[in-house]
């Protein structure tokens, strides 16, 4: 990607917490967890258009990907999730990490996705806030049972229209370009 948005590259994703997106760069965004921050807590998910690749450059990060839970460090080097596999990710409480994450093919969906999550005045905590972002953002959440039917249907029902019959819709449709 060789251009310019016109939105700033650095969002903040909680205490201690930051994601940078990445000009001109093999990958997307470069998240930062300083030693004090809180947990970062992404639950369980799966991209149905992307795979996700992501490498620690510092610290550790523990991933679930499918069935196996294990920690990450640099040594590990290219970490690949293909589309379609259950994944959940966590912080480590006290390390300082820093990790990069892409996804194939690279385009500005991944992007749009975490700007509509940590825009200002969205609460994570409001699962009607959150799940527009997380159906129109190819990122679908995982329900006990593992029936990746019933994961779109619910992600396409409460996100494409309980969540906007209550009025809560993404911040960020599009991204300006300069």
């Amino acid at each position: 990607m060789t251009e310019l948005y016109t939105t700033e590259n650095t969002i903040s994703m909680g205490k201690g917490l930051s994601m940078t997106f990445l000009r001109n760069e093999p990958y997307l965004a470069r998240v930062h967890i300083t030693a004090d921050a809180e947990l970062l807590q992404v639950p369980p998910h799966w991209h149905e258009q992307h795979d996700e690749i992501f490498r620690v450059l510092r610290g550790q990060m523990k991933y679930t990907i499918g069935s196996i839970t294990r920690i990450y460090v640099p040594e590990d080097g290219v970490i690949h999730i293909p589309k379609g596999v259950v994944h959940a990710i966590s912080s480590v409480q006290g390390i300082e990490t820093i990790f990069e994450e892409k996804t194939s093919p690279m385009d500005d969906e991944k992007e749009l996705f975490f700007r509509n999550l940590f825009a200002p005045g969205v609460r994570l905590d409001n699962l009607l806030q959150i799940f527009p972002v997380f159906y129109h953002g190819d990122a679908i959440p995982s329900l006990p049972g593992g029936f990746k039917w019933l994961d779109k249907m619910f992600a396409f029902l409460v996100g494409n229209y309980l969540s906007p019959l209550f009025g809560y819709r993404r911040t960020w449709v599009t991204l300006k370009k300069v």
